[in-house]
Protein backbone atom coordinates (compact mmCIF):
# COMPACT_ATOMS: atom_id res chain seq x y z
CA UNK A 1 0.00 0.00 0.00
CA UNK A 2 2.86 2.38 0.83
CA UNK A 3 4.45 1.70 -2.55
CA UNK A 4 1.19 2.51 -4.31
CA UNK A 5 0.85 5.79 -2.38
CA UNK A 6 4.48 6.69 -3.13
CA UNK A 7 4.03 5.95 -6.84
CA UNK A 8 0.83 8.00 -6.98
CA UNK A 9 2.52 10.97 -5.27
CA UNK A 10 5.45 10.78 -7.67
CA UNK A 11 3.10 10.82 -10.67
CA UNK A 12 1.26 13.86 -9.31
CA UNK A 13 4.54 15.74 -8.77
CA UNK A 14 5.76 14.90 -12.27
CA UNK A 15 2.51 16.03 -13.86
CA UNK A 16 2.62 19.31 -11.91
CA UNK A 17 6.16 19.99 -13.11
CA UNK A 18 5.14 19.44 -16.72
CA UNK A 19 2.37 22.01 -16.45
CA UNK A 20 4.54 24.70 -14.90
CA UNK A 21 6.57 25.54 -18.04
CA UNK A 22 3.37 25.86 -20.07
CA UNK A 23 1.98 28.46 -17.64
CA UNK A 24 5.14 30.56 -17.75
CA UNK A 25 4.94 30.63 -21.54
CA UNK A 26 1.41 32.04 -21.45
CA UNK A 27 2.39 34.46 -18.67
CA UNK A 28 5.23 35.89 -20.75
CA UNK A 29 2.83 36.40 -23.66
CA UNK A 30 0.41 38.08 -21.25
CA UNK A 31 3.14 40.33 -19.90
CA UNK A 32 4.00 41.42 -23.44
CA UNK A 33 0.33 42.24 -24.09
CA UNK A 34 0.21 44.46 -21.00
CA UNK A 35 3.07 46.56 -22.31
CA UNK A 36 0.91 47.62 -25.27
CA UNK A 37 -1.08 50.86 -25.24
CA UNK A 38 -4.85 50.94 -24.98
CA UNK A 39 -6.44 51.35 -28.41
CA UNK A 40 -9.59 53.40 -27.86
CA UNK A 41 -12.25 52.31 -30.35
CA UNK A 42 -13.96 55.69 -30.55
CA UNK A 43 -12.71 59.04 -31.74
CA UNK A 44 -15.68 60.78 -30.13
CA UNK A 45 -14.80 63.34 -27.52
CA UNK A 46 -17.72 64.98 -25.80
CA UNK A 47 -17.35 68.58 -24.67
CA UNK A 48 -19.71 69.96 -22.08
CA UNK A 49 -22.08 72.78 -22.96
CA UNK A 50 -21.26 76.08 -21.22
CA UNK A 51 -24.21 75.63 -18.84
CA UNK A 52 -23.12 72.10 -17.92
CA UNK A 53 -19.50 73.22 -17.59
CA UNK A 54 -20.56 75.97 -15.19
CA UNK A 55 -22.47 73.39 -13.14
CA UNK A 56 -19.53 70.97 -12.80
CA UNK A 57 -16.95 73.71 -12.38
CA UNK A 58 -16.81 73.29 -8.59
CA UNK A 59 -17.30 69.51 -8.61
CA UNK A 60 -13.91 68.11 -7.65
CA UNK A 61 -14.86 64.47 -8.23
CA UNK A 62 -15.87 65.29 -11.80
CA UNK A 63 -12.58 67.06 -12.51
CA UNK A 64 -10.66 64.10 -11.06
CA UNK A 65 -12.67 61.59 -13.12
CA UNK A 66 -12.21 63.67 -16.29
CA UNK A 67 -8.46 63.77 -15.71
CA UNK A 68 -8.32 60.03 -15.01
CA UNK A 69 -10.24 59.22 -18.20
CA UNK A 70 -7.84 61.42 -20.18
CA UNK A 71 -4.90 59.52 -18.65
CA UNK A 72 -6.60 56.20 -19.39
CA UNK A 73 -6.74 57.04 -23.11
CA UNK A 74 -2.92 57.04 -23.18
CA UNK A 75 -2.31 54.11 -20.83
CA UNK A 76 -0.52 50.83 -21.28
CA UNK A 77 -1.89 47.62 -19.81
CA UNK A 78 0.50 47.95 -16.87
CA UNK A 79 -0.75 51.50 -16.22
CA UNK A 80 -4.34 50.26 -16.24
CA UNK A 81 -3.51 47.49 -13.76
CA UNK A 82 -1.85 49.96 -11.42
CA UNK A 83 -4.62 52.54 -11.59
CA UNK A 84 -7.64 50.23 -11.46
CA UNK A 85 -8.13 50.70 -7.72
CA UNK A 86 -7.93 54.49 -7.90
CA UNK A 87 -10.28 54.54 -10.91
CA UNK A 88 -12.83 52.56 -8.91
CA UNK A 89 -12.53 54.94 -5.96
CA UNK A 90 -12.82 58.00 -8.21
CA UNK A 91 -15.99 56.68 -9.84
CA UNK A 92 -17.52 55.87 -6.46
CA UNK A 93 -16.68 59.39 -5.31
CA UNK A 94 -18.24 60.80 -8.49
CA UNK A 95 -21.46 58.94 -7.76
CA UNK A 96 -21.59 59.86 -4.08
CA UNK A 97 -20.80 63.55 -4.57
CA UNK A 98 -23.15 64.34 -7.45
CA UNK A 99 -24.52 67.87 -6.86
CA UNK A 100 -28.22 68.17 -6.05
CA UNK A 101 -28.82 70.13 -9.25
CA UNK A 102 -27.66 67.11 -11.26
CA UNK A 103 -29.46 64.43 -9.22
CA UNK A 104 -31.73 63.08 -11.93
CA UNK A 105 -32.50 59.41 -12.63
CA UNK A 106 -30.62 59.58 -15.93
CA UNK A 107 -27.45 61.01 -14.36
CA UNK A 108 -27.65 58.53 -11.49
CA UNK A 109 -27.94 55.68 -14.01
CA UNK A 110 -24.85 56.90 -15.82
CA UNK A 111 -22.85 57.13 -12.60
CA UNK A 112 -24.01 53.61 -11.68
CA UNK A 113 -22.70 52.34 -15.02
CA UNK A 114 -19.36 54.07 -14.43
CA UNK A 115 -19.02 52.55 -10.96
CA UNK A 116 -19.93 49.10 -12.29
CA UNK A 117 -17.41 49.28 -15.14
CA UNK A 118 -14.72 50.53 -12.74
CA UNK A 119 -15.42 47.65 -10.34
CA UNK A 120 -15.22 45.13 -13.18
CA UNK A 121 -11.89 46.63 -14.27
CA UNK A 122 -10.63 46.43 -10.69
CA UNK A 123 -11.76 42.79 -10.40
CA UNK A 124 -10.09 41.78 -13.66
CA UNK A 125 -6.90 43.58 -12.64
CA UNK A 126 -6.70 41.66 -9.39
CA UNK A 127 -7.29 38.19 -10.84
CA UNK A 128 -4.47 35.72 -10.46
CA UNK A 129 -4.39 35.06 -14.20
CA UNK A 130 -5.06 38.37 -15.92
CA UNK A 131 -6.46 38.55 -19.42
CA UNK A 132 -5.08 41.60 -21.23
CA UNK A 133 -7.80 41.55 -23.86
CA UNK A 134 -10.59 41.66 -21.25
CA UNK A 135 -8.88 44.44 -19.31
CA UNK A 136 -8.35 46.56 -22.43
CA UNK A 137 -11.97 46.01 -23.45
CA UNK A 138 -13.35 47.14 -20.08
CA UNK A 139 -10.98 50.14 -19.99
CA UNK A 140 -12.24 51.13 -23.44
CA UNK A 141 -15.85 50.68 -22.28
CA UNK A 142 -15.14 52.93 -19.31
CA UNK A 143 -13.92 55.73 -21.59
CA UNK A 144 -17.00 55.38 -23.81
CA UNK A 145 -19.32 55.36 -20.79
CA UNK A 146 -17.70 58.50 -19.38
CA UNK A 147 -18.43 60.27 -22.69
CA UNK A 148 -22.02 59.01 -22.42
CA UNK A 149 -22.13 60.46 -18.91
CA UNK A 150 -21.04 63.85 -20.27
CA UNK A 151 -23.70 63.61 -22.98
CA UNK A 152 -26.26 63.02 -20.25
CA UNK A 153 -25.04 66.10 -18.38
CA UNK A 154 -25.39 68.13 -21.58
CA UNK A 155 -28.94 66.86 -22.08
CA UNK A 156 -29.94 68.39 -18.77
CA UNK A 157 -29.20 71.81 -20.20
CA UNK A 158 -30.61 71.44 -23.72
CA UNK A 159 -33.51 73.69 -24.49
CA UNK A 160 -36.87 72.06 -24.99
CA UNK A 161 -39.44 73.29 -27.53
CA UNK A 162 -41.24 75.01 -24.65
CA UNK A 163 -38.03 76.86 -23.79
CA UNK A 164 -37.62 77.96 -27.41
CA UNK A 165 -41.22 79.15 -27.52
CA UNK A 166 -40.78 81.11 -24.30
CA UNK A 167 -37.56 82.66 -25.62
CA UNK A 168 -39.30 83.67 -28.85
CA UNK A 169 -42.17 85.20 -26.85
CA UNK A 170 -39.71 87.21 -24.78
CA UNK A 171 -37.89 88.43 -27.89
CA UNK A 172 -41.20 89.36 -29.46
CA UNK A 173 -42.24 91.32 -26.37
CA UNK A 174 -38.89 93.16 -26.31
CA UNK A 175 -39.20 93.97 -30.01
CA UNK A 176 -42.78 95.13 -29.50
CA UNK A 177 -41.79 97.47 -26.68
CA UNK A 178 -39.04 99.01 -28.78
CA UNK A 179 -41.39 99.88 -31.72
CA UNK A 180 -43.81 102.80 -31.77
CA UNK A 181 -47.33 101.66 -31.03
CA UNK A 182 -49.77 101.45 -33.96
CA UNK A 183 -53.40 102.42 -33.67
CA UNK A 184 -54.42 98.86 -34.34
CA UNK A 185 -54.69 96.53 -31.41
CA UNK A 186 -53.28 93.58 -33.31
CA UNK A 187 -50.52 91.69 -31.51
CA UNK A 188 -49.08 90.36 -34.74
CA UNK A 189 -45.92 91.98 -36.03
CA UNK A 190 -46.21 94.13 -39.11
CA UNK A 191 -44.43 92.63 -42.09
CA UNK A 192 -42.83 95.04 -44.48
CA UNK A 193 -42.56 94.33 -48.18
CA UNK A 194 -39.56 95.71 -49.88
Amino acid sequence: MKKFLFLFSALVLISCREEAPQNTGSNSAGKAAFSEELQVTTNRRVELLPEARAEVNEWLAYATAQNEMQNLRNSTGHDILESSNSIMQIMESLKESTPDTLQTPAVQSRTNVLVTKAKILHQLSNKKQKNAEEIFEVANDLIVEFDNFKLQLNELFLKTPVDFEQELDEEFEEAKQGQPRNDTTSTLPVLSRE
